[in-house]
């Protein structure tokens, strides 16, 4: 058994897997959407009983809000929710130091320390080392000077994990920017008392507990994510504005270029499923990654099941070269299109058109909205050879099982 569930979190991502025995499945988590989706989040955790409520794996790709926010108030809910992380992936200021830099920089930001500042606090609660394990110098990146990717097996029955991003000059690059924007907002790195005050006085990241009453008073649109933090968030160059005219792949942003990328295949051994997770990983730096892989060197193509679409389908995310290098089944976008306007046109386009699968392309969807309503019309799925696939209501989980 393996399921994927993409969770609605808005313009951001929350992906939920499970697989092996279906009566008591393991379970993977990648980012927890902007903080006003947690709810929806916090009442997939409900649905599991509590005993059971154990994750292999919890991965934080980036520091952008709408993918760490989430997992913060998650954190802060976990021991009344029962919920036990065997480990947990996230590149924050102690390991991008390990990251060799000739300048020598401290660095910081305040979602970043305020994130690793809870799952310190999770380690000490637990008396267990779940910060990047599995990991050299627990740091989650690639070494180009290496004769491969690092690769990681979860253990027996489990999945195994492909790093594609993020790449030693990509967390480099982020140092700096990140240690500016700390400076910006008006803390130091390390200062864990003024962190819990900022923490404390930011509504849209209280805990819910395990009630299963409790609701969530935050209403309106999804926007000012970062806004009671004393306004600050590494800013996201990628949206609406931004898309029109934008070339193919020109992601720029640091911390997009930090994200963390995975190739899960499962099982371990001869695997029947193998998702690319793309984070907002850039499109050059996935294309690099998967031209090592044996089955994608030369002119051959990685043979996928599902592929993630990075940035939400923004078009600075994808390219041609790097769509050359994929035969996937299955192509997975998650957004509702607030704030960004995302997926972009151009992008779900170009994959369509760069499908190089024996089978019609399928797009899922975790919303139907104004941005993903384009590719919902019969006609034009029959006119181009394409299935897409959307929830049945407004906003509810996509699957992809097996």
């Amino acid at each position: 058994m393996f399921r994927l569930e993409m969770l609605p979190a808005a313009h951001g991502d929350c992906l939920w897997i499970e697989y092996g025995d279906a009566a008591h499945p393991r379970r993977v988590l990648i980012d927890g959407g902007p903080g006003r989706t947690y709810p929806n989040l916090r009442a997939r955790i409900l649905q599991v009983p509590k005993a059971e409520r154990r994750f292999d794996l919890l991965v934080i790709t980036h520091i952008d809000a709408d993918h760490i926010e989430g997992v913060v108030r998650l954190l802060r809910d976990a021991e009344a929710l029962g919920c036990v992380f065997d480990r947990i992936w996230f590149n924050g200021r102690d390991q991008l130091d390990q990251v060799p830099d000739p300048a020598g920089q401290p660095l910081g930001a305040l979602q970043g320390e305020l994130l690793g500042m809870l799952i310190a606090d999770y380690e000490h609660r637990t008396g267990t080392a779940v910060w990047n394990l599995g990991w050299p110098d627990r740091l989650v990146a690639i070494d180009r000077e290496a004769a491969g990717l690092p690769v990681v097996d979860l253990g027996p029955g489990a999945c195994r994990l492909t790093l594609l991003s993020p790449d030693h000059d990509r967390l480099l690059a982020l140092k700096d920017a990140w240690r500016k924007a700390l400076k910006a907002a008006g803390l130091t790195s390390g200062d864990t008392a003024a962190l819990r005050l900022r923490l404390e006085a930011a509504r849209h990241l209280r805990p819910l507990g395990d009630a299963l009453g409790a609701v969530d008073d935050i209403e309106g649109a999804d926007t000012g994510d970062g806004a009671e933090l004393g306004g600050f968030e590494l800013a996201d160059a990628l949206g609406a504005a931004g898309e029109a005219g934008a070339a193919f792949g020109s992601d720029d942003s640091e911390a997009n270029g930090s994200s963390i990328a995975l190739l899960l295949e499962y099982p371990s051994e001869q695997p029947t499923v193998r998702l690319l997770l793309a984070g907002d990983a850039w499109a050059s730096v996935l294309e690099a990654s998967i031209r090592r892989l044996p089955e994608a060197s030369g002119s051959g193509r990685l043979a996928l099941s599902g592929f993630k679409l990075p940035h939400h389908g923004s078009v600075r995310n994808v390219h041609a070269a790097l769509l050359a290098c994929l035969d996937s089944a299955r192509y997975l976008v998650s957004t509702s299109g607030a704030v960004f306007g995302h997926p972009n046109a151009r992008a779900v386009d170009l994959v369509l058109a760069e499908h190089h699968g024996t089978s019609p392309a399928r797009l899922l969807f975790n919303y139907r909205s104004a941005t993903t309503e384009p590719w919902a019309d019969p006609e034009r799925q029959h006119a181009e050879g394409f299935v897409a696939v959307y929830p049945p209501g407004s906003a509810q989980a996509t699957v992809l099982a097996r």
